[in-house]
């Protein structure tokens, strides 16, 4: 039943992406002739569709599916005035496979795409730091509802002289704050102390590294001795790494990764190696149905949609399109809007550009939205308002309760 209703659903969207019964090379080719339009203006949607990240990349494609469906047929959207004109949208969707190398090859097919106004996505770092200049030079807006690389919106930095100001946006925290969120739970809740040892683990990657960087930082300023650690993604034998935390009697043990099932696989190895301290997972592990080891914590920007009453008719529609959400997509949901809204607002005049869609994006703001909080965009890209990071503890159950609030 499950797989009828998405397909239902994906039939939905198609017709209103293109004309019945075209290829999906052949619906490319023809929006590409037709240059931007206002009648129905064209976005990329980009995700780790397939890959060790597919669970979430699937998650923020099914919330920006069912954002485009609802936008589309008029129906009443949180942050969306009443009387707000809005300009259709139709979709593009590039699976990225949290791939720089793949990233960068979307990026290209979806520059040279004149009817292309703007992009959502990218949703890892990397993919950010790979594909996003090439969107840039295209004169591209884009995103994101999950990278969270402080650098990435740092004029400062290699990223940000890459991306350049007014291009990247996101509708997430950065991990400035994250890093300290999970030091101070660390400190504050998982029983460490000055003169404990704590093992921070990175994937060898643009998201993790930067964040478990700052984490040992935060960490080692209170005291604490920091066993940094590295482990590309694609290595899934947690072994050496849990005999060692053993061996130092870590008190805790903190995961910075894009892959929830490696959080998981480290977990149960830990507990195997006799490890009894705490372990924590960053926001790339939060996936209920791939990282369920029961007392550990996963710290997020992804809030539960089912618990906010705003959101009931809108996560039942979800829920019977395509069955239980694991909460990683709601944020691509707002990335969405913000960009549909800026199209529509470009539009004004019966007319679109991507550098009329650009300069309009950051004046869009919210009073309220799917996540539950008024959220903007600040002149750096990074979201103004909006929420922050909060803490979950995975119950006996598998299911994911909030300890910490953002």
């Amino acid at each position: 039943m499950r797989k009828i209703s998405l397909v239902a659903f994906g039939a939905s969207v198609i017709a209103l992406a293109a004309v019945a019964g075209a290829s999906a090379a052949g619906q490319k080719a023809a929006v590409a002739l037709a240059g931007p339009s206002c009648s129905t203006a064209t976005i990329g949607v980009t995700g780790p569709f397939t890959g060790p990240a597919a669970s979430a990349g699937i998650d923020q494609r099914n919330w920006a599916r069912l954002f485009v469906t609802d936008w589309n047929s008029g129906k009443p959207i949180p942050g969306v005035p009443a009387g707000f004109k809005r300009t259709k949208i139709k979709t593009i969707e590039d699976d990225t496979q949290l791939n720089p190398q793949v990233a960068a090859t979307v990026a290209t097919q979806l520059r040279s795409n004149s009817a292309v106004v703007g992009v959502v996505g990218f949703s890892g770092s990397q993919e950010v730091v790979a594909g996003g200049p090439i969107l840039r030079r295209g004169g591209m807006v884009f995103i994101s509802g999950s990278a969270t690389r402080a650098s990435l919106t740092d004029p400062t930095s290699s990223d940000g002289q890459g991306l350049k100001t007014g291009y990247f946006y996101r509708v997430v925290p950065n991990d400035n704050f994250q890093s300290v969120v999970d030091a101070t739970f660390a400190l504050k809740k998982m029983g460490v102390k000055s003169g404990d040892h704590v093992m921070t683990v990175d994937q060898a990657e643009a998201y993790s590294v930067p964040l478990i960087a700052a984490i040992s930082a935060q960490l080692q300023k209170a005291g604490v001795v920091v066993d940094h650690e590295s482990q590309p993604a694609t290595q899934t034998d947690f072994t050496s790494l849990a005999n060692k935390a053993v061996g130092e009697h870590a008190t805790a043990v903190i995961l910075a990764s894009q892959v929830a099932s490696n959080a998981q696989l480290f977990a149960q190895q830990l507990k195997a190696a006799g490890y009894s301290g705490g372990f924590l997972g960053t926001d790339g592990t939060f996936d209920a149905t791939k990282f369920t080891f029961p007392g550990a914590y996963v710290s997020t920007f992804s809030l539960d949609v089912n618990k906010i009453p705003a959101d009931a008719t809108i996560a039942a529609q979800f829920t019977k399109a395509f069955g239980a959400t694991n909460n990683f997509g709601p944020p691509t949901w707002v990335a969405t809007q913000m960009l549909a809204m800026a199209i529509s607002k470009a539009c004004t005049d019966g007319k679109i550009s991507r550098n009329e869609v650009r300069r309009d994006v950051p004046t869009i703001s919210l009073k309220t939205s799917l996540l539950g909080h008024p959220i903007g965009f600040q002149k750096d890209g990074d979201q103004l308002g909006g929420v922050s990071f909060t803490v979950f503890q995975i119950q006996s159950d598998g299911s994911y309760k909030v300890v910490q609030p953002g």
